[in-house]
């Protein structure tokens, strides 16, 4: 009963957190690119379904595509197989990702880390063909991002990238299947649409993984605290 409610309640605040992020445009960033505007609003939907799991996921990735279909600026925004259909699958895929990691090794970790900055590599460098600077600069937030993870991981902090993992591959899913049905529909052509997942995929990928590995980091620390404090109380 006690982690129905608290899934409850961490479900609700963030679904909360979500549409005010959405709705008072908080969390979308305005871009010159076709996709209008880069967003942090996918976040909360990445952390719920690491807390909860997937079932939380899917409904706080339901509420920010409702909320971003009831936004839309953007023609693109106003089809719900664009603006919902996708986002359903953000906590879902970092939920998923992240009970698979559960029991890796540093070794697995290891390997994963290797292929994401990969991937970042040639993310960076189709950014580069569009601006030099742009491309500089992700090679360079990549670059420090693995470093950092990789630093963490010889500390035997492993739990630190596994949430970054997860975050990563949950960011991604919005990019990736948000701009896929965005070409499958007509509304952009493959080029633009690789401008975008480029542009705007990367810098939210690195913000995600920051942000759900401090703020689910933070919440499990204080989980932990009360947990010892309550055990003191009922030996006292």
């Amino acid at each position: 009963m006690e982690r129905g409610i608290r899934r409850v309640v961490i479900a609700g605040v963030l679904l909360a957190i979500t549409l005010l992020l959405v709705f008072a445009r908080i969390g979308m960033i305005p871009v010159p690119t076709p996709a209008a505007n880069a967003t942090i609003a996918h976040i909360p939907a990445i952390i719920g379904g690491v807390l909860e799991g997937p079932l939380v996921g899917l409904i706080i990735g339901l509420g920010f595509g409702f909320a971003s279909f009831m936004n839309a600026g953007i023609p693109m925004f106003k089809d719900p197989l664009v603006a919902i259909l996708p986002r359903l699958f953000i906590g879902v895929t970092a939920a998923w990702i992240y009970m698979g990691l559960r029991r890796a090794g540093r070794r697995v970790l290891l390997a994963l880390l290797v292929v994401l900055y990969g991937l970042m590599l040639v993310f960076s460098w189709e950014a580069y063909k569009i601006a030099r600077w742009l491309g500089l600069v992700l090679v360079a937030a990549s670059t420090i991002g693995a470093g950092a993870l990789y630093w963490w991981m010889r500390r035997e902090e492993v739990e630190i990238i596994k949430l970054a993992i997860a975050a990563a591959v949950g960011s991604l899913t919005n990019t990736v299947l948000v701009l896929s049905v965005a070409v499958w529909r007509g509304y952009l052509s493959a080029g633009p649409a690789l401008m975008v997942g480029v542009t705007h995929g990367i810098p939210e990928v690195i913000v995600s993984a920051i942000v759900t590995v401090a703020v689910v980091g933070t919440l499990r620390h204080i989980g932990r605290r009360r947990a010892r404090l309550s055990g003191k109380e009922r030996k006292g």
